[in-house]
């Protein structure tokens, strides 16, 4: 049960950090150009992706193997 807690806060985490990120007043500070893109476009997609690696990390964690044979101590 305290993974399923766990991959749930992780998750409610991301989903809080992706609305800061996208949040207007923080998109208003990007002007100008890098290396001739747009500002706000290079940040678009960098935010977006390291939301998605992040939410990707999230669900593909897997915990540690556990035999179930092995007696506990």
């Amino acid at each position: 049960m305290l993974r399923r807690t766990t991959r749930r806060d992780r998750m409610i985490g991301l989903f809080v950090l992706g609305a800061i990120l996208f949040n207007p007043p923080i998109l208003n500070l990007f002007s100008g150009t890098i290396f001739g893109w747009p500002a706000l476009y290079v940040y678009l997609f960098i935010a977006w992706g390291l939301i998605i690696a992040g939410v990707a990390f999230v669900v593909e964690r897997t915990p540690p193997p556990t035999r179930i044979d092995e007696p506990r101590p």
